[in-house]
């Protein structure tokens, strides 16, 4: 039942792009959108294409939404300082961030929230054997290892949120090992 039934919304939406795009809604365009739907339906064989099960945890994606909207009014405030108070306060610079994982939708997700962020930018994304490097223009680079630290906590609540559970425990574990390093300082210093 569910497999026709999306069978339909998809043969129904691409009948719709169809007349769309040719801007005429016409007895002809309807009629030939559905033979053309029908067609690339019966050639891609869409039922072979693996696509991953998509993760979401509530709780953890309104976090995420959350701390994007406090980052986002913080980085807001001080930009219009920066515009009410001319000066050298800005220290521009692009700074490599290495992902711990997660599917592209994941990465997409934390590139394109940098962006939106005023005063960042992610200028490229590589992907390779070992993951994926997020390359990030700021305005307020003067502490890079701050900067990466910020990027690593958007992408940690990403992947806990939107991830699979391997992202999850993967990002957990850097947690406790981040935590361990902390703790083991804090005991030298005493």
């Amino acid at each position: 039942m569910r497999v026709a039934l999306r069978l339909w919304a998809l043969l129904l939406g691409l009948t719709v792009l169809w007349v769309a795009l040719w801007d005429d809604i016409s007895v002809a365009n309807i009629v030939s959108g559905m033979v053309v739907a029908v067609f690339v339906v019966a050639v891609v064989h869409l039922d072979r294409i693996e696509r991953p099960e998509p993760h979401f945890h509530l709780v953890l994606a309104t976090w995420y939404i959350l701390l994007l909207g406090w980052q986002l009014l913080l980085a807001s405030l001080r930009l219009a300082w920066e515009i009410l108070t001319p000066g050298h306060g800005t220290y521009t610079g692009i700074i490599a961030v290495p992902m711990r994982g997660g599917s592209d939708d994941v990465v997409t997700l934390v590139a394109n929230s940098i962006t939106l962020t005023p005063g960042t930018l992610t200028v490229d994304v590589k992907r390779d054997e070992s993951g994926a490097t997020l390359y990030v223009h700021g305005m307020y680079t003067r502490d890079v290892e701050a900067v990466r630290r910020d990027v690593l906590k958007l992408e940690a609540l990403a992947l806990r949120a939107f991830g699979s559970e391997e992202d999850a425990a993967r990002v957990e574990g850097d947690y406790q090992r981040q935590a361990d390093v902390v703790r083991a300082e804090h005991e030298e210093d005493s």
